[in-house]
């Protein structure tokens, strides 16, 4: 009776993430392999800028042990807000943004947050399902540095989340940027590219470029690895001004080389959040899920579908293959949602399961032999679509 009452509460939970995640059209997380390298400044000034022009954002900071997103906004004295329905809303900063961070929601400031995983878990689902964010065109998460329970947490409850890693010059940083997306390829999170911060400093009294932590290094990180370099920022004194008195960079001194380097990377985000998308409508990206009993056989009974061959497909080229196995008593449409699949390759599908796959935006693919290997079909479904 207690099992069957847990399961239908995180049922409901889990209808109440999926119901807000369904009006919010691009979530990205800002993430970095280690702390120092500026990763709440860049979050917070994307948030702002992409407000700036007319979008609809929220800023959701997920670092629960260090929270910095109310200081620098300045907005430490603003609180939830209860909305007319009786749902409680994220704070609202202007009238494009809203934020949500633990600080408000704790004792004091200085109160210490001693958690771990499984109250980290909970406290992020809870920031998302139990809070009113409305309809957003970008979510922004700003998470603590590293690979641990808070950003997996994220890539588990927002499977669709992208991924911008901010690194700085140095080797130190992007040993650890490597750490990321190793962490994102583990977890099917697509990344949107790499920012390089602290690249250069402008000298106020010659106005000559000085490089303080070396310059370029995440750029050739990025050309090395295949992903998008988005960008650098160069530093600027007053960056740690506005974030100590909570004046976000961007909009204190639009006219510096810094906010302007900003508003670059802000324009290429808007850009690779739109490829992407149309990756994923025109099939350039493709994650193609096949039911099987075996490595080199594919499952034809629906009530067997348990493992799962996964092939990340990227301009008709296999990228990553996986076999990954259903846990027990999950739904199956939840654990395709989970691992972000786009298409399912099946044997004569009953109709039924075909039409739900396809209602919840899950296109079915369908093969008339169940004696091929799934690599083997793959392949064979490259090869037809490439000669179209």
């Amino acid at each position: 009776m207690i099992k069957k009452e847990k399961s239908f509460i995180m049922e409901q939970e889990d209808k109440k993430v999926r119901e807000q995640l369904s009006k919010i059209k691009y979530k990205i997380l800002v993430m970095s392999g280690k702390g120092g390298v500026g990763k709440s400044t860049v979050a917070v000034n994307i948030a702002i800028g992409l407000s700036l022009q007319d979008f609809m954002v929220g800023l959701l900071d997920v670092d629960l042990h260090g929270p910095n997103i109310p200081k620098m906004l300045g907005a430490r004295d603003l609180r939830l807000s209860r909305k007319p329905d009786g749902k409680i809303g994220a704070i609202k900063y202007s009238p494009n943004l809203k934020f949500l961070s633990i600080e408000p929601l704790l004792p004091s400031e200085d109160s210490a947050v001693i958690w771990r995983g499984p109250l980290k878990h909970s406290a992020i689902r809870q920031f998302i399902g139990d809070i009113d964010w409305g309809e957003l065109d970008y979510l922004i998460i700003d998470a603590p540095p590293g690979t641990g329970d808070e950003p997996l947490t994220v890539a588990k409850t927002i499977p669709d989340a992208y991924v911008v890693i901010v690194t700085t010059p140095q080797e130190v940083s992007l040993i650890d940027v490597k750490k990321s997306i190793r962490f994102c390829q583990k977890t099917k999170m697509r990344i949107l590219g790499i920012v390089e911060n602290m690249s250069g400093f402008i000298c106020p009294h010659c106005g000559k470029p000085i490089d303080l932590f070396k310059k370029g290094g995440g750029e050739k990180l990025a050309q090395e690895l295949g992903l998008r370099f988005l960008g650098r920022i160069p530093i600027d004194p007053r960056v740690v001004d506005t974030g100590d008195t909570g004046r976000p960079f961007i909009a204190a001194y639009p006219e510096s080389p810094t906010a302007k380097a900003f508003e670059e990377l802000i324009r290429k985000i808007i850009s690779a959040t739109e490829e992407m998308k149309r990756d994923i409508l025109e099939e350039r990206f493709m994650r193609i899920a096949i039911p099987i009993n075996t490595p080199s056989k594919i499952e034809i009974d629906p009530e067997k579908f348990d493992l799962f061959a996964i092939y990340d497909i990227e301009n008709n080229k296999i990228l990553v293959k996986d076999v990954v196995k259903r846990t027990e008593n999950q739904n199956l449409i939840d654990f395709l949602k989970e691992q972000v699949v786009t298409h399912v390759l099946l044997f004569d599908p009953p109709k039924n399961l075909a039409d739900h796959l396809s209602q919840n935006e899950i296109r079915v693919l369908v093969t008339d032999t169940s004696t091929e290997s799934p690599d083997n079909l793959i392949e064979e479904y490259l090869k037809e679509k490439q000669s179209h």
